[in-house]
């Protein structure tokens, strides 16, 4: 008889951080590729004297640019009060400091990801840490995009048409259409999953009804109480993000002072930008954005790039130390 060795069995493969694989998917990869390419062609093609840049950053204000990081960290307090009150109104309880723990990872994730991945992951980190599901989870989050859109853009229409007298430039007026025609589609959506019953969910493979069905829930609840309340929160986010850029904007010495709603425009076309899903957080093409509005406004190009980094430093580069920091010494990796 042949002596039987004992087989060993495999070992076990190494803890994975699903973020982690995210960042090394391809998808990701060329979403970096397309932001290289990007930067590329904006070094290349716009005349920045850097010297100038350099100068005015120099002399910042820190006074000013310290209320600016203090007043960007306060819209996450005011982004958590509000998801608490969209899951109160969707049946569902959860404490503050863990809503605002989520929103920290979740933005830090959309710093780093592409497609707003930082959603999802958010709806994932929600349902490990509480008994909430996760496709009810994420129903509020898109309640909650629902809401951040429409009010955006309402006051992005407002202050374009203060800043301008009444007289909007024609390069706006396809995006401004474009705006409108989404939230309208997002209107007349919500009120058509809202009168369409279970009909829908039921055209899915039966192991997806469950999941639709708590995802629209979570949707659909999410507004059926404290409106004022919800619209007054998006408001105060908005103007948090506005004042971000405006105590940005005071702590540099620039050659023209811009009014409140020229720079809330600015801010909320930044905003905007950030919801291109083929780049992480929008990098570049914010930048991008930020710099073309306030030349638009009178300001030169070298001082529409002091303001861009200066901005964009606190609200993605802080973002993602302060969001790694987070993400390295959490129990959810």
């Amino acid at each position: 008889m042949h002596n039987l060795q004992p087989v060993e069995a495999p070992a076990p493969p190494p803890p994975r951080s699903e973020l982690a694989g995210r960042f090394r998917d391809p998808k990701t990869l060329l979403s970096f590729a397309v932001l290289a390419v990007l930067l590329v062609v904006v070094l290349t093609h716009v005349r920045f004297d850097y010297q100038q840049s350099l100068r005015a950053m120099s002399q910042t204000n820190l006074g000013f640019y310290a209320l600016a990081i203090l007043v960007f960290y306060f819209s996450f307090v005011v982004r958590a009060v509000r998801w608490e009150v969209l899951l109160r109104n969707s049946g569902e309880e959860s404490r503050f400091g863990g809503l605002f723990h989520i929103i920290i990872l979740a933005w830090f994730a959309n710093c780093i990801l592409p497609a707003k991945m930082g959603d999802f992951y958010r709806a994932y980190l929600l349902r490990r840490r509480t008994t909430i599901s996760g496709s009810h989870g994420l129903g509020t989050i898109v309640s909650e995009r629902i809401i951040d859109f429409l009010i955006l853009v309402t006051l992005l229409i407002v202050t374009g048409l203060i800043s301008f007298r009444l007289s909007l430039p024609h390069r706006y007026e396809a995006a401004f259409a474009a705006g409108i025609g989404i939230a309208a589609a997002l209107l007349v959506g919500l009120i058509g999953l809202r009168f369409t019953g279970g009909r829908i969910s039921r055209l899915l493979p039966s192991r997806f009804q469950g999941h639709a069905g708590r995802f629209k829930g979570g949707l659909l609840n999410a507004f059926r109480a404290n409106l004022p309340l919800l619209v007054a929160l998006t408001v105060a986010v908005w103007v948090a993000e506005s004042a971000r850029l405006y105590l940005v904007i005071q702590a540099l010495p620039l050659h023209l002072a811009l009014t409140p709603p020229q720079v809330m425009f600015i801010a909320l076309v930044a905003s905007l930008l950030t919801t291109i899903p083929a780049l992480p957080g929008g990098l570049v093409i914010v930048e991008g954005g930020i710099i073309a509005v306030l030349i638009s406004f009178g300001l030169t190009s070298s001082e529409g790039l002091s303001v861009a980094i200066l901005d964009r430093l606190i609200s993605y580069w802080s973002l993602i130390l302060v969001g790694l920091v987070v993400f390295l010494t959490t129990h959810d990796r």
